[in-house]
């Protein structure tokens, strides 16, 4: 058996079998003039061996390191040239891994772990980009000129070892301190939606049950890595505007859906979870579970570890077992939370109190509980937002206690990490913000939701760079999930950095369509009545305004102003700036 040590480089096409849906021919000979024009040749030039091609991906061998790298910077580079002049979702993109390592040769192929790794460090590049492993990127760091972000250690299928990779680009050798975008949809692993389950209990008041459990089994999903689960607010959102699931399937662009029921009759319950793969509606899994209420959480993690083993394997399993957390044993404290949250205070702000009182009596029965204290942070932070809180300033102080205490207490749940980042932007902790929101993403790159608040923070109350970081984020996402519930907010943020910018025209446009989607969106009314007055239609802009104040009266342009001062970091002459429009319509 021979063996060798040896660069390998390992390509794949981005999205190959969504570009082969939509064009089979084309694509396919698209990709063969690419290959025999641009790629091939650049592998000889920087003496590369193809060692075989498989479909839309290469397996190359080199035996020196600075040629493989340099053959990948070039690759990406002439790649670029020849798409260039086409769409995001037409172009033709690679991903590129690099490793050395020792290989087995047998005939003219190659194999062993140096293979392994390369083709593993290829899944984690980014669209257009290279991920080398460390051993690479120490032997060409002062040879090439290139730019590079370290990843620091990576998990990877099949391989026991974390790997230390970094990703590289054509450059002058600095180090990349920039957040990675949003991920595209064919970027993951596989795709989930976890529709909400139905309560069939006898007591209307025991729907929290079903609610509460399908989002902690969303929660669950998703710490995996490279796997994309739907917010629940996307299902239920999709689901209210869909004639049935399968359109739901459709917008969500969902390969899996988990459905199911709950019935609660004293303290036994009963849950039943059914699994189907949706391209051709066939059933993977299903089952049926009679315990008693205690046992619920147990219910939980069985009903999450079968979903993973079913489409997952043992990779993916031994993924959520080591993501996974437990915040509480208390089926009490849950409960209380789950019924908090059921209260649905963005739209129901009348019920803030009960909701608070219902969060507080969780942190009460278990004070270790994560989940209760970012409850009664959000809670706090929520009537702030939205002006019905009485005293502001002591809301603000309770919401920044309570959010740090359950960062203390689970510092790494996505959830948690998103409410830290929402309070400490609201509380002109901008740094602190953005911080909290960038590690909230990394371990859950597909959370749109985080993602959209990382823009608005970035947006809102950063430099001149971290305002166009935010609008690229912000853009990313409303290309990336479309049908996510929160894109009218996202619109809204977009209009408001708009407005920052002084591009009048494009913040109006924005701040329409928020309210297309959202008629009642008071903030976004505001947004516009700003917009139309620095345009000089102030009776619009009154009018605009009239309808905010409808919506929501505590949401006046004087709250508003208090509000970008602090996400601004206590800046007032932002506020001024931002809100010139509804000054000069005498609204201000």
């Amino acid at each position: 058996m021979e063996r060798r040590l040896a660069a390998i480089l390992v390509a794949d096409v981005v999205g190959y079998s969504r570009l082969m849906g939509a064009d089979e021919a084309g694509t396919l000979a698209r990709l063969t003039a690419l290959r025999e024009s641009q790629l091939e040749p650049c592998i000889a030039e920087h003496g590369g061996r193809v060692v075989k091609l498989m479909g839309d991906g290469f397996l190359v061998e080199f035996a020196s390191v600075v040629d493989a790298v340099a053959c990948a910077l070039a690759w990406q580079t002439a790649v670029e040239k020849h798409e260039a002049g086409r769409g995001e979702d037409e172009a033709l993109s690679f991903r590129i891994g690099i490793n050395l390592g020792d290989v087995i040769v047998e005939g003219g192929d190659i194999y062993g772990d140096g293979v392994n790794v390369a083709a593993r460090l290829e899944a984690k590049a980014e669209p257009g980009g290279i991920c080398a492993s460390r051993a690479v990127f120490e032997q060409v760091k002062n040879r090439l000129k290139m730019d590079h972000l370290d990843l620091g250690e990576l998990e990877a299928k099949n391989i026991a070892e974390p790997i230390h990779a970094f990703r590289i680009r054509a450059g002058q050798g600095t180090a990349e301190r920039r957040a990675p975008k949003p991920p595209r949809l064919e970027e993951a692993r596989g795709s989930i939606a976890v529709f909400p389950f139905d309560s069939l209990s006898p007591d209307p008041s025991d729907a929290y049950l079903a609610d509460g459990i399908a989002t902690e089994i969303i929660s669950l999903l998703s710490r995996i890595p490279d796997l994309r689960v739907a917010s629940r607010p996307a299902t239920v959102g999709a689901r209210a505007r869909a004639s049935d699931v399968w359109q739901v399937v459709r917008d969500l662009q969902i390969r899996y859906v988990l459905t199911g029921s709950v019935r609660r009759a004293g303290e036994r319950i009963r849950v039943t979870a059914e699994l189907t793969e949706t391209t051709a509606r066939t059933q993977l899994w299903s089952h049926s579970y009679e315990r008693q209420l205690a046992d619920l959480f147990a219910v939980q993690d069985e009903i999450a570890e079968a979903i993973v083993i079913a489409f997952g394997g043992e990779y993916m399993r031994a993924e959520w077992r080591r993501a996974r957390s437990r915040q509480t044993e208390s089926l009490s404290a849950w409960e209380l939370t789950q019924k908090a949250k059921s209260l649905n205070l963005p739209i129901n702000r009348g019920a803030a109190d009960e909701a608070l009182t219902l969060a507080r009596e969780a942190i009460e029965i278990d004070p270790s509980y994560a989940g209760g204290h970012a409850a009664v942070a959000s809670i706090l932070m929520q009537r702030v937002i939205n002006g019905s809180s009485e005293n502001p300033e002591q809301d603000r102080i309770g919401a920044l206690t309570a959010v740090e205490q359950a960062a203390d207490l689970a510092p790494d749940d996505p959830m948690v990490l998103r409410t830290l980042g929402n309070v400490f932007s609201n509380c002109g902790e901008h740094a602190k913000a953005v911080a909290a929101l960038r590690r909230a993403v990394e371990i859950a790159p597909f959370d749109f939701h985080s993602w959209g608040r990382l823009g608005r923070t970035l947006a809102y109350g950063g430099d001149e760079e971290e305002l166009k970081e935010g609008h690229a984020v912000l853009d990313r996402v409303l290309a990336s999930a479309p049908n996510h519930p929160m894109v009218p907010y996202w619109h809204y943020f977009k209009a408001n950095a708009c407005m920052r910018e002084g591009r009048t025209e494009d913040a109006v446009r924005f701040a329409h369509k928020s309210l297309e989607a959202q008629p009642g969106y008071a903030g976004a009314w505001v947004t516009l009545a700003n917009g139309l007055g620095q345009l000089g239609r102030t009776d619009d802009a009154r009018k605009a305004m009239e309808r905010a104040l409808k919506a929501n009266p505590a949401m006046t342009p004087q709250h508003l102003a208090d509000q970008i001062s602090i996400l601004s970091g206590g800046r007032r002459d932002e506020a001024d700036k931002s809100l010139a429009g509804l000054k000069a319509a005498g609204l201000l």
